[in-house]
């Protein structure tokens, strides 16, 4: 275990690959934490790579569309990637992402 984690964090990951899309009132009534511990929970989870902000995941994917790496999305007709380069302009800015690296170590 990292030793920057605690073991709320570890609750928080494992409870958020339990399934899909859970909301912050969820997660604080499903573990019995207060939003303060999960916003702790949180900073800490994203420092150590965890999780992400969605704005860092769409840049990210941005850019492996363009570079090519996300190449089964793209079309074949115009080479712009269909799922990634999309213009949604929604508002995401409290959405977390969870990491490859959480669902390597965590899922089980």
């Amino acid at each position: 275990m990292s030793k920057e984690l605690k073991d709320i964090d570890i609750k928080v990951i494992k409870f958020l690959l339990s399934a899909g899309v859970y909301s912050d009132l969820a997660i604080v009534k499903n573990l019995g934490i207060t939003y303060e511990e999960l916003e702790e929970s949180y900073t800490r989870l994203l420092k150590e790579g965890y999780l992400e902000s969605y704005e860092e995941y769409k840049k990210r994917e941005q850019e492996d569309c363009h570079s090519g790496s996300n190449c089964g999305e793209c079309s074949k007709n115009d080479g712009t990637c269909r799922a990634c380069c999309s213009n949604n302009k929604q508002e995401y800015s409290d959405v977390k992402v969870i990491t490859w690296k959480a669902i390597d170590r965590f899922q089980e």
